[in-house]
Order: C-alpha cells, then structure tokens, then sequence
C-alpha cells in the first residue's frame, strides 16, 4: 500500500468463486491498477484499490450484474468521516498540524563541531548570550550578522560559521590559540615543603645552599636567589629546579563501628513541569510539608527522536525522598574493608607527583572506631618557588 492511497482513501475489493474470473477480466480490460492480491480457501479473491478506483469498479460490476462487495475502507478521508462527530480529535488533529508547520520555522537543536577546549555547551551559550539558539525564529535568522556578533562577544573563538539544515543549527567553530602563560621574572627563592633527606638535585639557576644526603625541614631554603660576589656586588635571580627528596608520611584512617543510616520512605512528586523551546510551564508543585528530612532528586527528560535528533519538548520532574536515620553497627571486618578503600584514595591524591617505595599499615581497634595507621617513604620533588621582596 501506497502513500497515496492513505492519504486519499483505499478499499479492499471481494469477490467470490462464481464471480472473481469475471472480476479479474474487468479489471485487465480497463486497466485498473490494485495491490494486496489473496485468495482464500474457497476460490474467492480480495484485492486493494485506491478509492476512486473502488467507486468506478463497482459501478460497473452493478451494471453488469458481477456480484462483489467492498469488505474494508481505510485511509485519511474515511478516518476523518469516521471520526466527523467528535470535535475534540478534530481540534486536536488541528492543533497537531498547526504546531507541526510552526516547528519548522523554529531551531529545534544547535551542534557544533570543531571545539577542542571549549564545550559544545559553551558555545552554546556564547550564542545565546548574541540572541540565537534553541527556539530562534528561523525567518529571522541572518548568519553573517550572527557570527559577526560572536566573534566580537566572545574571546575564544576566532572563526565560527552559522548555517540551517532545516530546524538544525550546524555551527563550526576555530577557537583562539592561547598564548602560554609567561613566568614571572621576580627573584624567588626554592623552599622546602616537606620535611626529608634530599635524594637528586636538578638546578636550573639560583645558588644551591643544600647537598645531597641532607636532613631538611619544611620551609628551610634549599635553593637561594641571591648571589653574592665581591667583585660585582649582590645579584638576583629567580630559583628554578627539582630537589628530590626521601619523604615519610603518615596517614591515618578512622572508620567508626557505629554510623547512621538513612532509611527511606516511600517517595513522593515535589514537582512537575513542561519546556517548549525556551518556554517553561509549572504544572505541579507539592506544598506540603514533611516532618522528616529528604532528599529532594531533580531530572530533566528530554524527548529525542529515535536517539538522533533532540526534540525541544522536555518535562522536569521534581522527586521528594523522605527519611529517617538509625543507628547502625558495622563489624571489624567491614570498617577494615572501608578503611583500605579510604586509604587508596588518600594514597592516590596525596602521592599522585611522588615514587612510593616502602608503606607499612597497622591497625587497632577500639569501642567506638577502627584505627589504621601507614607509614609511607617516597620520593618526591620538595622545592617550592617562593618570591622575595628587593628593597632599593
């Protein structure tokens, strides 16, 4: 079955054993074009033809006496007879195609391509901020304005070009080559952070005051900027190198054997709420007032169709989750387990720039907690560029 035939109307055409030969000769004779052709058990035959088609044939099967009947009617013009006394879905049928030739004469989505630093989300907004983006009235839309207008507004991007692909937005953008940061010229002077035995020195410049194999604390000078000299006086300049130390540290993780827990309620909509391109309706907003605490989950679901393109039509759905704490009691093995989990994450933010070598645990249990104490020795870069003041 064709789109034509939906759409002006079709019906499906019987006839039986004694009259379907005569049916079909007809049919060949005039050149009536059908599709859907069965037959069933008995030797009779159906076929599908569009519905001025239908009307013509069975005229003439009146005139000459071939006994058929049309058994179904489908299409556009018979839906809407069908359905001619309800004037709610004739509305509604309205109102779809009313909105249907308004939503493409507005930007449904804005992608963007050729962003490196910047997110498609940041472009985004820099459009917006000059006027355009989802809900933008097509007929309006002037590109070279637009992008004139971006490229003024926004210091990282240097090149951008706006085009319509229907309701679609295709933005392409060059970004701006960001200069490296220039180090400042100041005299500095390299500064311990941590307390340890110094391993390896690798000095760029300034005048080391440290060697290798000894002991310094944090905040001793390792390296200085200053330079005395008798024949040409004092000079400055600013420290710069690695001094690499061997460095203990102690972590301890504290994991109590009684802790409270959050039970949950049965959980309740706080709020619901439409989008229509840049247009928003609350519809629901749950005033009452709980006597416990909850969380309270916000999302927003957007519709897309079939994942590719996102449809500007949304609802936002507020989710109150009501509960009460207990007391609850872990056992050893369980805060041990926790305690090795906390101590890899401490592990790993507070060694990310270091070379572990050695690490020692110990642990203790008490009433109220469980106590694990490590011991670790790592090699780690320990000079910190500090800057100092010159007085005239």
């Amino acid at each position: 079955m064709n789109l034509f035939m939906l759409f002006f109307g079709y019906r499906r055409i019987y006839a039986n054993r004694e009259n379907c030969l005569t049916l079909l000769n007809l049919c060949m004779e005039r050149e009536f074009s059908y599709t859907d052709f069965e037959s069933d058990g008995e030797g009779g035959v159906s076929f599908v033809c569009s519905e001025w088609t239908a009307r013509r044939l069975l005229r003439m099967c009146a005139s000459r006496g071939i006994c058929v009947c049309d058994q179904t009617r489908g299409g556009f013009p018979h839906f809407l007879w069908r359905y001619r006394r309800r004037a709610g879905m004739a509305l509604g049928l309205l109102v779809g195609v009313v909105l249907l030739w308004l939503s493409g004469r507005f930007v449904w989505d804005v992608r963007v391509t050729g962003n490196e630093t910047m997110s498609a989300t940041e472009v985004r907004q820099a459009l917006r901020a000059c006027g355009f983006g989802v809900g933008s009235y097509i007929p309006d839309f002037q590109n070279s304005e637009l992008e004139n207008r971006v490229m003024l507004t926004s210091d990282r991007i240097s090149w951008i070009s706006v085009y319509m692909d229907g309701t679609v937005a295709m933005v392409q953008i060059k970004e701006n080559v960001m200069p490296p940061p220039q180090e400042s010229t100041n005299p500095a002077n390299l500064i311990a952070t941590h307390d340890g035995q110094i391993e390896l020195l690798e000095l760029y410049r300034g005048n080391c005051v440290v060697k290798i194999g000894q002991a310094v604390r944090a905040g001793e000078l390792l390296v200085s900027g200053l330079y005395d000299s008798n024949t040409v006086g004092y000079r400055y300049t600013r420290a710069a190198g690695q001094v690499l130390a061997r460095v203990e540290e102690e972590i301890r993780i504290e994991i109590p054997l009684t802790y409270e827990k959050k039970v949950y309620e049965e959980s309740r909509l706080g709020g619901l709420g439409l989008e229509f391109f840049d247009f928003s309706l609350k519809i629901f907003e749950n005033s009452r007032n709980s006597t416990l605490p909850c969380d309270i989950i916000k999302e927003r679901n957007a519709l897309d169709l079939f994942g590719y393109l996102e449809l500007p039509f949304a609802w936002n759905t507020t989710t109150l989750r009501p509960y009460r704490t207990v007391a609850e009691t872990r056992t050893s093995e369980e805060a041990l387990s926790l305690a090795y989990e906390d101590l890899e994450r401490e592990l790993e933010s507070r060694l990310s720039d270091a070379q572990m070598l050695q690490k020692n645990i110990s642990t203790s249990l008490t009433d109220t907690a469980l106590i694990l104490d490590c011991s670790v020795v790592c090699i780690r870069n320990i000079a910190e560029q500090v800057e100092f003041e010159v007085l005239p």
